[in-house]
């Protein structure tokens, strides 16, 4: 078990009801399939792991996200995750990469989510391979 994805995943369900009441249930939605689905974590001195459950659940997905040099690997950024339009019958064309844990619940904790619901609200999506 990992109790600080636990936080995360406590503070999400916390405040998912207010973004999706901002209008931004797609940009939630969207933090929550580059993390707790196809999310990867690089610790210092360590190899790229998945974490995410839908990459736990396709060992072709999974062993090309964490091994594949093709594998588009992004530095995980609040703003850019929210922004990032995804696929849900292809494999990922972007997989996000925490450096910890902490990172993850820190951003969510301290970001100006109601912020970027209100600056990007209705606007396309980021398209994967390109950010």
């Amino acid at each position: 078990t990992q109790p600080v994805f636990a936080d995360f995943m406590q503070m999400y369900g916390e405040k998912a009801e207010d973004m999706i009441a901002l209008g931004g249930d797609e940009m939630i939605t969207r933090l929550y399939w580059y993390s707790a689905e196809y999310g990867l974590i690089q610790e210092p001195g360590q190899p790229v792991k998945a974490f995410g459950a839908g990459l736990m659940s396709s060992f072709t997905e999974l062993q090309f996200a964490v091994e594949s040099k093709d594998a588009h690997h992004v530095p995980f950024d609040l703003e850019t995750v929210m922004r990032t339009g995804y696929e849900i019958d292809k494999f990922q064309r972007a997989y996000f990469v925490l450096p910890s844990f902490d990172a993850l619940r820190d951003a969510f904790a301290n970001g100006d989510l109601a912020g970027i619901v209100s600056r990007f609200k209705g606007q396309p999506a980021l398209d994967p391979a390109t950010v």
